[in-house]
């Protein structure tokens, strides 16, 4: 069974904030008001939700767990004004430990969150070799960050990704196979075989899972900007089962948000209710027109509902349809 990637790093993300934070505030801990600041986190950090205005990146998710301050204030009016300011205040640590931040000396680094939980958050427990602890934990997350990527490299296979030409931030992206294949097989036949039926719907994906790769590193720089348009297989319509499974890949809002599936017009056509249903759950398709769309502007209007409209240059309606290109924004001309 395939499994979704950025599910897990989320987890992992989380579960190590809370561990931080609880080993932290020590006896001064509040799970509730940190799960909340956690959340905002999480949230801003990784989904991009919140305060975008902000140029910076770090700022934009500071200025999110600032608003997320006022609103806990107002919700629990009884609470220490302590509480919430230290939960904000060690999110300045946080940025640097979750790579928002560059560290240039992680053992100097942890001696100033040391210095300064003693210092100005007034944390005083006995906990034995604190400094020790928290220098281990922080090096262990960072590592299992590094290796979780890691883990999903291959040499048999990579992604050929390139730049639409005049698209601001938008990629194709295509899987090449490294492997050998005895020579007694032509290039034809073996892209035949690679490019059709229970092949091509299998390398999907292993392609979803090593974009998903790189759409979280994307995610990691504070790069939400940058969209990937991917192939996708119009045999999956017709598997239910297997459809699912390859869509958990991709079943995530901050991956679901750069990943757009390519389906021809004649697939959509045959599929609308199917895909309206994925689109409501997310997924995002870019659309190519074939030889069965009627190029009229009313038609192509229809299709505002994707982003991208890829129009080959082979297409017999591409000369008409370059006529509306500078009305509609979404359309791409592109050399097959």
């Amino acid at each position: 069974m395939t499994s979704n990637l950025m599910d897990k790093y989320v987890k992992n993300t989380t579960t190590f904030l809370k561990s931080f934070t609880k080993m932290f505030f020590a006896e001064k801990y509040n799970e509730e008001i940190s799960n909340e600041f956690i959340s905002t986190y999480i949230d801003s950090r990784i989904y991009s939700y919140g305060e975008n205005e902000q140029r910076f990146f770090y700022r934009r998710i500071y200025a999110s767990l600032v608003k997320k301050k006022k609103e806990l204030q107002k919700q629990f009016p009884k609470l220490d004004e302590r509480v919430f300011e230290d939960n904000l205040r060690i999110y300045q640590f946080v940025f640097y430990i979750d790579g928002v931040r560059p560290i240039s000396d992680l053992d100097e680094f942890v001696r100033l969150i040391c210095a300064s939980r003693k210092t100005k958050f007034e944390v005083q427990d006995a906990i034995k070799n604190f400094q020790g602890r928290i220098l281990k934990s922080i090096k262990k997350y960072q590592e299992e960050k590094e290796e979780f990527l890691q883990k999903y490299e291959t040499s048999d296979f990579s992604l050929d990704i390139e730049k639409y030409i005049l698209i601001d931030n938008t990629y194709k992206v295509n899987i090449d196979y490294k492997f050998k294949i005895p020579y007694i097989y032509s290039n034809k036949v073996i892209n035949e075989v690679f490019n059709d039926g229970t092949v091509n719907e299998d390398k999907l994906i292993i392609e979803y899972i090593l974009l998903t790769v790189i759409c979280i590193k994307d995610i990691n720089k504070g790069n939400f900007a940058t969209k990937y348009l991917v192939d996708f297989a119009n045999t999956l319509f017709k598997k239910q089962g297997k459809l699912k499974q390859t869509l958990k890949i991709l079943e995530n809002s901050a991956i679901q948000d750069k990943i757009f599936l390519k389906i021809y017009y004649k697939d959509f056509e045959e599929n609308k209710e199917l895909i309206y249903s994925l689109m409501k759950d997310g997924f995002r398709f870019a659309i190519i027109i074939d030889n069965t769309f009627n190029p009229t502007l009313m038609e192509i209007k229809k299709l505002s509902i994707f982003k991208y409209m890829l129009v080959p240059e082979d297409c017999k309606h591409s000369e008409k349809i370059k006529e509306y290109q500078r009305k509609i924004s979404n359309i791409i001309i592109y050399d097959c």
